[in-house]
């Protein structure tokens, strides 16, 4: 008998699988079978002799199902031919987990069966079986296989009733048998009955039994004659510790059932873990605690022993009965006699775990006080103060506690401390401190004993971010304006940073082609921030009469100091061509530095005939140019190669032509995130990495004590900017990683485990973690006692001389990095008083010594006390073993965002509104990259129609650089007002004013600038801000008008959108600000400022419409790999971080907020709820297909089961929904090893056959 049970003595086969079960059967269409035995008679043959043909009848009958790809033939002769015949009276059952909503339902076994005279032989379920005085016997066993914790079924669904003729003909049905095979399926494993799925009552059921997680079946066989033949073939087949059989004794006719143990069928173990003592409430004692699992795959019985080492104190046994995974919380009170340390324990036949408390009065408990913090009262946006609390037990026993950091009421953070009595312990939460976001928050820290709620206690909140931003909310420009008509510009401006803030806010319009102002208005406006209601201000412009000879393009522009929003609109109408864009695509992903195809799609729909020069650019570079001549309704289409970046990421393609552009997005992918280098490991792509101390164990074992080597670990890291060393965990211990109190710390969850360091790298880093042992020149005990393994510990008070350095360069084979299925170097070689690899490492490591790491993981192994160990020698007994020090390397999540080329933006420019007539102006222009890259500005300016200055500039990413230009007035005639135009050659980019050259007596408002944003969302509302100086001699006072038309209209023309009027007389030299009102319904605009005395240039403005959902695709990322939300997502192992991305399918750039709530699939129970703001995009999108964004969550997730439920809101206030999209998530134990999305560790065939002559 086998380890695990055997297989029937049959020459069936079966899958071993493992997984989400699918059914699977061997379909035989058109099958056509007659079942022969040879030339046998029966007419001569007594009774015994009959029972014995028979039998061979049935045994060929099951050879016949088997074979079905032959034609055979049974010849019954007459004798027998009225004692054969199909009975229904027996049925089976098949249920999972003891579930009777994970059943087959009773269903019948159809059996073929030769009776006389009270002998029977029979064929059902696949199987021979013989009843006679003596009782039920099996000739043949049935079609049930079971192997490995596999179990497989095959019982053939059987019509007819009567055999007549001389012959048995079996025909299989296809069609049936696909159809009872579904239902079959269905049936266990959704809440669907047989006859629901056999019907089609039932299309869409809900799943009942998650296949992965099927233990056991059992198989249920009712109201047979051989029912003790069924009984006594599964008893002696199979091993009890997998197959069980009930009843004992078993009659014809009784219902045996038979429980078959499924999935991870290995021994049981019992874990001990989450030790706590309490104080008892009663009297003198300690309430001792633990949760003890079943880490194995068998249900078992066993003692957990709950004991303390005071001499003489009893200990208490519980006995606990698990399935494999099956977790349970065992108790007990413990006498406590004596004021001393007590070391508790809850220890299993497999393992253990202690806790030391120290008591200075036996009936005491504890009292962990918050006594002081340093809680900082505000911080800038994404800094990371200091924010400690210290904590002291007063109390006259050992507190070991969590203490939970909350904000705004909600928990952010928790710290696991042990404080014994008179002791104190200080802990930062600076790293969990909302920085993130600006706002007001109200922080909390909470111990069992003991608050701290800095409103209450400190008197105040803590403030992020203590500035007012003034951001242009909306605009509406004009549109459809005709020659002659008035333009209006309307803006709304909301103050969104936490503070009061007054600035001036200016609106102007301008010839878009000279870049004389029409006019403009400049409005301070006097605003309260988000800590007082987050208060909006309107401003408007209105031009006077535009009066034009031919269509005229305009631009608008609204400004305040902190944002710039501009637009444009025509006034007239013209038919030229208009080469559209149709199609474009690109074929994705690509691997960097690969080709990859784009198609481009270009159709003429103006009314005449033209030729254009048809572009793709990548980051501002032209990599596919050609110019075509396109008749009135002609089209064309380019079908071309470019050639992906060498890092990846997700870069623009902006396809265009002069009328449009459509920007999509190349998704440069490399075909691994990490690759190994010998004692070092390359990132591939942006990622989010940890490494974590799992294990040190360079110990020796010294008069009954465990003594340790120092061991201090390094972190590698070489990328562009160079080499830099970074020392790990030096806080503790001067970084002894080896020490006892770091394996306390490794192996107790009362105590923090600090080992564990994250990081944000870049494609291309070179990253490891080297170590360095030493020699110990003396040993000192520990007080308190450490134990550990059962033996108290010594730790290494005298460091001696250096012992082994593993780096680059000394004894780089000492450590070896691996991934998952590599074999380790060495197993099973620790010493009794080591962890060995399995126990440092866990389900990582299977029982045969292979690695069985989830995605993105790499194990890093270290040998310490044999200098240049070689890999190859340590199968051997002894060193080296590579097990002195384990570290494991995890991504936890890819870092994504897309690659912008450089993008400019003119910030200001400082201009004099006038000059004397013999002095030139200078025009000094600020311009920012806000782009990803670095780049190449050219700053170019016109003034009075004619060029006056271009200068080429490089301005590094998110960087400002100044350009200064002289403009010629003294050479234009005086008392005239010129304009000027600042633009950026290749962008939307421009400012516009107006210079006043010589003196003027009377008044004279000029408008000197319009600032309007470029463009805005539809449900949003903007601003034009509008700057006007009287560059005459004498005050007064003016209407600002800002006008508006959309260009998207038939006959565009200008209308009045807003206007203010001068409430207070102007002086000579004085400048005033504007805010007036844009357009919000959607189209391109033309927005210009008027005064009476002058118009400004016209600005660009488009109005567009945001769209942002869930991505269709590759939407999840957990650790290394993406995943789609329509499928089920199967990992093995944790999720520490999810990120979501979302795209933008609209025109404009927008917020969303984006929530993710994580629920446990068993219980419902919300495990993680959170929210996220992104920006998808900003700007005009027109021509974007999908804009990109992503919201990373730190979900921090254990293996199980869960659903979970993504919703991206309207608006960053919550509400109202915009999409939503959910999936479920498996989170699969590292020990299920095979497992698939496509089986389970249970399979049933039911080949559909009639009977007939």
């Amino acid at each position: 008998m086998s380890a695990w049970g055997k297989q029937g003595e049959t020459d069936r086969g079966v899958s071993h699988v493992l997984g989400v079960v699918l059914l699977a059967s061997v379909v035989v269409i058109g099958a056509f079978l007659i079942v022969q035995v040879g030339q046998q008679t029966l007419g001569d043959v007594n009774n015994e002799a009959n029972v014995e043909i028979a039998e061979e009848v049935m045994l060929s009958v099951d050879n016949s199902f088997q074979r079905s790809e032959t034609d055979e033939s049974v010849v019954v002769p007459n004798r027998v031919r009225s004692d054969v015949g199909v009975r229904a009276n027996a049925t089976y059952n098949l249920t999972l987990n003891g579930s009777p909503s994970c059943s087959t339902g009773n269903r019948s076994l159809h059996t073929i069966e030769y009776q006389r005279d009270g002998k029977r032989v029979g064929y059902e379920g696949g199987g021979v079986w013989r009843q006679t005085e003596s009782g039920a016997t099996m000739s043949a066993p049935p079609a049930v296989t079971y192997d490995n914790g596999s179990l497989s079924l095959s019982f053939a669904n059987i019509s007819g009733r009567h055999i007549g003729g001389e012959s048995v003909t079996v025909r299989s049905n296809a069609t049936n048998k696909r159809s009872h095979e579904a239902a079959l399926k269905m049936a266990m494993f959704t809440d669907a009955t047989y006859e629901q799925a056999r019907s089609g009552a039932v299309t869409s059921p809900s799943q009942s039994c998650v296949p992965s997680h099927i233990q056991n079946a059992t198989l249920t066989v009712g109201n047979s004659t051989y029912a003790r033949a069924w009984a006594d073939w599964a008893r002696d087949t199979y091993d009890e510790k997998y197959v069980t059989v009930t009843p004992k004794a078993v009659e014809p006719g009784d219902t045996v059932r038979i429980r078959f143990a499924l999935g991870d069928v290995s021994d049981s173990r019992y874990e001990v873990e989450n030790l706590s003592v309490t104080p008892n409430d009663a009297g003198p004692g300690a309430n001792v605690s633990a949760t003890v699992t079943n880490v194995g795959g068998l249900r078992d019985t066993q003692n957990v022993t709950l004991a303390h080492n005071r001499s003489g104190s009893s200990s208490v046994n519980r006995s606990v009965t698990l399935g494999g995974g099956d977790t349970v919380d065992v108790n007990a009170t413990l006498p406590v006699t004596v004021n001393a340390p007590h070391n508790f324990s809850v220890s299993t036949s497999a393992d253990a775990e202690n806790v030391t408390v120290v008591y200075t009065s036996p009936g005491g408990s504890p009292n962990l006080a918050i006594t002081d913090n340093t809680m900082p009262a505000s911080a800038r946006l994404n800094q990371v103060p200091s924010a400690s609390v210290t904590v002291n037990n007063t109390g006259a026993m050992t507190a070991t506690q969590r203490v939970e950091f909350l904000v705004n009421g909600s928990l952010n953070a928790t710290r696991s401390v042990t404080v014994h009595p008179n002791d104190n312990r200080t802990l930062d939460f600076g790293p969990s401190l909302p920085t993130g976001e600006n706002g007001t928050y109200n922080l909390t820290v909470v111990t069992n004993d003991s608050s701290y709620i800095q409103h209450s206690d400190d008197g105040h909140y803590f403030v992020v971010g203590r500035v007012g931003v003034f951001e242009i909310t909306s605009v509406a420009p004009p549109g459809g304006l005709q020659s002659g008509d008035t333009a209006t510009v309307d803006a709304t401006i909301e103050n969104t940073g936490d503070i009061r803030k007054a600035s001036p806010v200016e609106v102007r319009i301008e010839n878009a082609s000279t870049g004389t102002v029409i006019a403009t208005q400049t409005t301070t406006l006097d605003l309260d921030g988000t800590q007082s209601g987050a208060e909006s201000g309107t401003v408007s412009v209105t031009s006077g009469p535009i009066t034009v000879s031919s269509p005229t393009h305009y631009r608008y522009v609204v400004e305040t100091p902190d944002r710039t929003e501009s637009g444009s609109f025509v006034v007239g109408a013209s038919p030229p061509p208009l080469f559209e864009i149709t199609a474009a695509d690109v074929k994705n992903p690509v691997r960097p530095g690969n080709q990859t195809t784009t198609t481009f799609t270009v159709r003429n729909t103006g009314g005449t005939e033209g030729e254009q020069t048809l572009r793709i650019e990548r980051n501002g570079t032209t990599v596919i140019s050609e110019t075509e001549e396109l008749d009135p309704g002609e089209s064309v289409t380019l079908n071309r190669t470019v050639t992906a970046p060498d890092e990846p990421g997700k870069y623009p393609l902006t396809f265009s032509t002069a009328n449009r552009s459509r920007r999509l997005t190349m998704n440069v992918q490399p075909e691994s995130l990490i690759e190994g280098n010998g004692s070092t490991i390359t990132i591939e792509q942006s990622v989010n990495a940890s490494v974590a101390l799992k294990g040190a164990d360079l110990e020796g074992f010294w008069q009954s004590r465990i003594i340790h080597a120092p061991v201090q670990m390094s972190l590698y890291v070489r990328d562009e900017s160079g080499t830099e060393t970074i020392g790990l965990w030096r806080d503790y211990e001067n970084g002894d990683v080896n020490g006892p109190h770091a394996e306390q710390r490794l192996v107790s969850s009362d105590h923090e485990n600090p080992y564990t360091y994250s990081a944000s790298f870049e494609p291309g880093t070179e990253i490891s973690v080297f170590a360095q042992s030493y020699y110990c020149s003396g040993h000192r005990e520990t007080d308190p006692t450490i134990w550990l393994a059962g033996y108290e510990t010594m730790y290494c008070d005298d460091w001696g001389g250096e012992r082994i350095e593993v780096s680059q360069t000394q004894n780089s084979e000492n450590l070896v990095i691996l991934g998952d299925g590599e074999a380790l170097p060495a197993f099973e070689q620790a010493q009794w008083y080591q962890r060995d690899i399995q126990d440092t490492l866990g389900s990582r490591v299977d029982d045969t010594g292979h690695l069985r790491l989830a995605d993105g993981e790499r194990a890093f192994l270290y040998e310490l006390s044999t200098p240049n160990a070689d890999p190859e020698d340590a199968s051997r007994e002894g060193d080296p073993d590579y097990n002195d020090a384990v570290v494991l390397f995890t991504v936890n999540a890819i870092e994504r965002d897309v690659r912008t080329g450089p993008k400019y933006r003119i910030i200001d420019v400082d201009a004099p509104a006038r000059v004397d007539e013999t002095t030139d102006a200078v025009v000094t222009a600020e311009v920012k990259n806000v782009g990803g890259q670095d780049g190449t500005a050219t700053v170019e300016t016109t003034f009075d129609g004619s060029e006056a200055g271009s200068e080429s500039i490089e301005i590094e990413a998110n960087e400002t650089e100044e350009v200064t230009f002289e403009l010629d007035t003294d050479s234009k005639i005086p008392e005239n007002s010129y304009g000027y135009n600042v633009t950026v050659a290749g962008s939307d980019e421009r400012w516009s004013g107006n210079v006043y050259v010589g003196e003027l007596d009377e008044q004279f408002m000029q408008v000197d600038s319009v600032r309007v944003p470029g463009a805005i969302d539809s449900d949003d509302t903007a601003a034009a801000t509008v700057n006007v100086t009287n560059v005459g001699d004498e005050a007064g006072t003016d209407t600002v008008v800002l006008k508006a038309k959309n260009d998207d209209d038939g006959s565009p023309s200008f209308t009045t959108v807003d206007s203010v009027t001068m409430s207070t007389i102007l002086a000579p030299g004085d400048t005033r600000q504007f805010t007036l009102d844009l357009p919000t319904d959607r189209g391109n605009y033309t927005v210009r400022a008027e005064t009476s005395n002058s118009t400004s240039p016209g600005q660009s403005f488009f109005v567009g419409r945001s769209d942002v959902a869930v991505a269709d695709t590759q939407s999840i990322n957990i650790g290394a790999q993406t995943y789609n939300t329509s499928e089920l997502i199967e990992r093995r192992g944790g999720a520490s971080r999810m990120t979501v991305e979302v795209v933008n399918r609209g025109t404009i750039g927008d917020e969303r907020t984006v929530n993710l709530t994580v629920k446990n699939e068993s219980d419902g129970e919300t495990v993680f709820a959170a929210s996220k703001n992104v920006t998808a995009g900003s700007g005009d999108l027109t021509g974007v297909s999908e804009y990109p964004a992503w919201a990373g969550y730190d979900v921090g997730l254990d293996p199980g089961y869960y659903t979970y439920e993504v919703t991206v809101y309207n608006e960053t206030t919550g509400e109202p929904v915009d999409d939503a999209a959910s999936g479920e998530l498996f989170l699969k134990e590292l020990d299920e090893t095979g497992a698939s999305g496509d089986n389970a560790p249970i399979s049933v065939d039911s080949d559909s056959v009639t009977l007939g002559e």
